[in-house]
């Protein structure tokens, strides 16, 4: 495991890109108070620590009725000090991975870990795991791997299923990247086997079970792991991703009205630009497909307000999406002007997949253009769909309600 940065280096390293702060509502700088903080407190010998949390505002730390991920939310919540000061720092760095810090949130949480290392073994593995997960998405994959590995057998031997189980879906979220579908397919199933019913387990599990489905176009699969996982998420931004991955996949199967009606769901329910930008790219080509000429004009209106804020990626998905949906109604002016959108931002960001999707949509487009035909049939067999399968598109059209 990687040493953390010291937190005035973990600061300059996650703000090193300053423009993208402009008009954000939480700016950088109360992330580095809470990271030099949980640094401090972790590099006091034992004894001092207490004494030197007891000086602390309560308010400067998340609420304490917030607990963080990748626990068993079944247990009960230590009577120790440390563990209880451990998952605060736990959440706050969870908030600055939304934030897109993640030096500092990984500072955050090494300094979790040592705080709690003798006090909570299953707190511990758990930071450990959350440890796991920031250099994931750091992009240090072998890393992450030798952590969330050292996680599912410690925790297996020491009686801590839950925790262990969300090893295994780290470990699938990884196979995920690296496009290994046998080994997303165990990791998830080992996954849910030690999950208890009805928990932030079982739904995550349930998640990377509905990816795989995705990823081998399993539409009857998706929907049983999706549904499920949508039941048991508390959160509008997960619910709101489940949806916009199985509204595509029904896309993907000519069940064009369920996937357009999922999608305007998940468009309400996503909370943050990122999100809304992704799921508006989708639905701008499914609403071509249906020449929802209304719902393209306010997906762009509304898109031009949130691309503004500094999404380079997502933004220029939406511009393709965009681009997709006008050239699918047969307006090839405003898929043209889009889709050259989408290729600048793409080129000038080096999203070379994007590159490509919008040089091939250029070349493509011409001022009229109609595939109808290919996009509205139903799916084959459609007569013959499992009763599971009928309810979970049918289900679709009526989420929002």
């Amino acid at each position: 495991m990687r040493e953390p940065l010291i937190p005035m280096i973990a600061y300059r390293t996650d703000v090193q890109e300053g423009e993208r702060w402009i008009g954000h509502p939480t700016q950088p700088h109360g992330w580095f108070s809470l990271t030099h903080i949980a640094y401090r407190v972790a590099s006091l010998p034992p004894e001092a620590r207490l004494q030197f949390l007891r000086t602390l505002p309560d308010d400067l730390l998340p609420d304490e009725e917030r607990r963080p991920t990748h626990i068993d939310h079944g247990s009960p919540r230590s009577a120790n000090p440390f563990a209880a000061a451990a998952e605060r720092f736990r959440v706050a760095a969870e908030d600055m991975e939304r934030d897109l810090c993640f030096e500092m949130a990984y500072t955050t949480v090494t300094a979790a870990a040592r705080i709690v290392a003798r006090y909570d073994a299953a707190g511990s593995l758990s930071a450990t795991n959350h440890l796991a997960r920031i250099l994931r998405q750091l992009g240090e994959t072998a890393a992450a791997e030798a952590l969330y590995q050292s996680v599912v057998d410690d925790a297996i031997h020491r009686g801590f299923p839950s925790v262990a189980g969300y090893a295994l879906t780290g470990l699938g979220n990884l196979a995920i990247m690296r496009g290994n579908r046998p080994a997303q397919l165990e990791y998830y199933a080992r996954a849910l086997a030690l999950s208890p019913v009805n928990t932030a387990l079982e739904s995550a599990s349930r998640w990377g079970l509905m990816n795989h489905a995705l990823a081998t176009n399993s539409l009857p699969d998706a929907l049983v792991h999706g549904w499920r996982a949508y039941d048991l998420s508390t959160s509008d931004e997960a619910r709101a991703g489940i949806l916009h991955n199985l509204a595509s996949l029904a896309y993907r199967a000519h069940f064009v009205d369920e996937a357009l009606a999922g999608l305007e769901s998940a468009l309400r329910l996503a909370g943050s630009s990122r999100i809304w930008l992704a799921i508006a790219a989708t639905a701008a080509e499914v609403a071509g497909a249906r020449k929802q000429t209304p719902l393209l004009l306010k997906l762009e209106e509304e898109g031009r307000r949130l691309a503004a804020t500094a999404l380079p990626f997502e933004h220029a998905q939406w511009l393709l999406g965009l681009a997709t949906g006008w050239a699918t109604s047969g307006i090839g002016v405003a898929s043209d002007r889009f889709a050259k959108e989408a290729l600048a931002l793409a080129q000038r960001h080096e999203f070379h997949e994007l590159t490509f999707q919008a040089e091939s949509l250029l070349q493509k487009i011409t001022v009229t253009v109609d595939n109808q035909d290919s996009i509205e049939k139903s799916a084959t067999g459609e007569t013959y769909l499992a009763d599971s399968t009928r309810y979970g598109l049918a289900r679709l059209l009526t989420v929002h309600s």
